[in-house]
């Protein structure tokens, strides 16, 4: 008896779990993700950087450039100022219209102190600098001793301050003295303090102007020779005409008294 299709047993056959396949794909798929991701960042950081470096050598660049045209300029400031050297003016030292100051003199002196000759020899200088300046000399005294001894005293020291300054160059036109004594005094008390202030002379230099500081000039008239002398006319001692007039009485010698002071 022949034997009929035989019939193979595979048993159960359990279907196939892909599991692990599915999930490398997933990782796979997530790397490549991740690493896009990573290349955006990286060029966004590199390109940051490019634009920083850009910007810094640009800056280094105008920095360079500003230096290099300063140096350029002064070069070239100096090149000029060697070749064609620059005038220097002598400057006029201005001064006002209007200047005061005061020479002080020890006790009972007519003489200029060292201090004194020092202030007037700077006077001078800017006297010969203006020449449109005038000087008004006040000669002052302590109220030591008599007035009419501190006035001739005021006097003196005008003077003397009068002539250093004549002698300094300066014309004597431009120069008045004049003395008030003991009639200025600016202290009233006995302090030594006091007296020195008072011992003083008083310069005033003030812009005049040279046409007002001259007396303009008047020719002297001319007397004519053809006179005769009136045989009525008497003569005096002295055999000479008076025509009337009476005699002109000497000045009295001036002397100064001798009081300590002032």
């Amino acid at each position: 008896m022949s034997q009929g299709t035989s019939q193979v047993s595979s048993g159960n056959i359990a279907p196939t779990v892909r599991g692990p396949e599915k999930n490398a794909t997933e990782v796979k798929v997530l790397a490549g993700a991740i690493l896009f991701l990573g290349g955006l960042l990286a060029a966004g950081w590199l390109y940051s950087q490019a634009g920083d470096q850009g910007k810094i050598t640009g800056a280094i660049e105008q920095a360079t450039v500003q230096d290099l045209f300063k140096k350029s300029t002064v070069m070239n400031q100096v090149e000029a100022s060697t070749i064609h050297p620059t005038q220097v003016a002598t400057p006029v030292v201005s001064t006002a219209d209007i200047d005061h100051s005061d020479i002080y003199f020890e006790v009972g002196r007519k003489g200029l102190t060292d201090e004194g000759k020092t202030q007037l020899a700077a006077q001078a200088d800017m006297l010969k600098q203006h020449e449109d300046f005038g000087v008004l000399i006040q000669g002052y005294t302590d109220q030591q001793g008599s007035a009419n001894y501190n006035k001739q005293l005021g006097m003196k020291r005008a003077e003397t301050v009068k002539a250093e300054l004549v002698n300094a160059g300066i014309a004597e036109h431009r120069i008045k003295a004049v003395s008030l004594g003991e009639e200025g005094v600016l202290c009233v008390d006995t302090s030594d303090v006091c007296r020195h202030m008072n011992r003083r002379v008083h310069l005033e230099v003030r812009k005049i102007g040279q046409e007002h500081m001259r007396l303009p000039v008047v020719p002297a008239p001319t007397e004519s020779s053809d006179w005769s002398v009136d045989p009525s006319s008497t003569l005096g001692d002295g055999n000479t005409p008076t025509d009337g007039v009476p005699p002109v009485p000497s000045e009295s010698t001036i002397t100064l008294d001798s009081v300590s002071g002032s």
